[in-house]
């Protein structure tokens, strides 16, 4: 079942190679952070949210604003989004807080940010230059340092404290890399992915590197799986809602990792939700009774337990 798209296709990353070879008759796609590897609150809570009060002056509001920012991309439904997209949304709920307005608080003005986000353009740093450069906005220049600095710092803090892995990481990789084609699937920079599984050792494992730069998660799904395998040999595992839409816009399978029971979603994968991929008894009751609990785990702002 080859797949023209593998040969034909042009995606922007940093490196020229787009070959995908599928080897077996089943599919797996990982997201990387908060899914792999613990790093969305070490992202949002130390390097993100403290950075953007700097850069963007919201001193005044920082409270506010990191009850805000954490909300949008840690414990609801837009868990996980675009970093720019989570920014804009943000900004809009901070001024729109009435505490915020209540204080006469004046925000910067972020209208470019939320027409870039509208545009239709890819949503990383070197598209959101690329915009500027025809906009010269000094918000959005401030946007590109935030997001530029924050990946920065967060290759500095792993270098200096490392970013392990969840335990049952490494078993479930051994396991799978015998039977099916190994993918990560992120909205994560690749500098960043290649730090993370290459300083765990992780990356021999993996067959293809999905990464910001190759565009949406949808985008990376489709380009692997499209007419390589037939859907229910494919599964996604994912924490966020996005990996949840990108895996049912392109027919593959789900499995949610619940945000703040990370440790006990890749145990049952292990003792069970694997197994029952291989031998075809994954979709169906299984994959609803998974997808309905973490789709309501999220509607209802998960606990923010370890």
């Amino acid at each position: 079942m080859g797949n023209p798209l593998t040969a034909a296709m042009t995606i922007p990353r940093h490196d020229s190679s787009l070959d995908f070879k599928p080897k077996h008759k089943w599919f797996l796609g990982f997201d990387s952070d908060g899914t792999v590897f613990n790093s969305m609150e070490i992202k949002q809570k130390r390097i993100f949210l403290p950075l953007a009060v700097e850069l963007f002056g919201l001193q005044a509001v920082a409270k506010e604003f990191h009850e805000i920012g954490e909300s949008i991309n840690l414990y609801s439904e837009t868990r996980g989004i675009n970093r720019f997209q989570a920014m804009a949304r943000a900004l809009n709920s901070l001024q729109r807080h009435p505490q915020v307005r209540a204080k006469g608080i004046r925000l910067p003005d972020f209208s470019a940010l939320q027409d870039f986000v509208r545009s239709g353009r890819a949503l990383t740093t070197a598209s959101l230059a690329d915009y500027n450069r025809e906009k010269s906005d000094p918000f959005l220049a401030k946007v590109i340092a935030w997001s530029t600095r924050s990946d920065d710092q967060y290759a500095q803090i792993t270098k200096e404290e490392g970013n392990p892995p969840y335990p049952q990481i490494r078993p479930v990789l051994e396991r799978a890399a015998g039977n099916a084609d190994l993918m990560i699937v992120s909205g994560t920079p690749r500098r960043a992915l290649l730090q993370d599984w290459g300083d765990t050792n992780l990356l021999p494992f993996i067959n293809f590197i999905g990464c910001q730069e190759m565009g949406s998660k949808t985008d990376q799904l489709r380009f692997a799986v499209n007419g390589n395998y037939e859907p229910h040999r494919t599964l996604m595992i994912g924490d966020a809602p996005g990996d949840l839409k990108a895996a049912q816009a392109n027919h593959v399978m789900f499995y949610p990792i619940m945000p703040g029971q990370e440790a006990q979603s890749w145990a049952r994968f292990l003792d069970e939700g694997f197994d029952r991929f291989l031998s075809e008894r994954y979709a169906g009751d299984y994959e609803r009774q998974l997808v309905d609990e973490f789709v309501s785990r999220l509607r209802m702002g998960h606990p923010k337990e370890a």
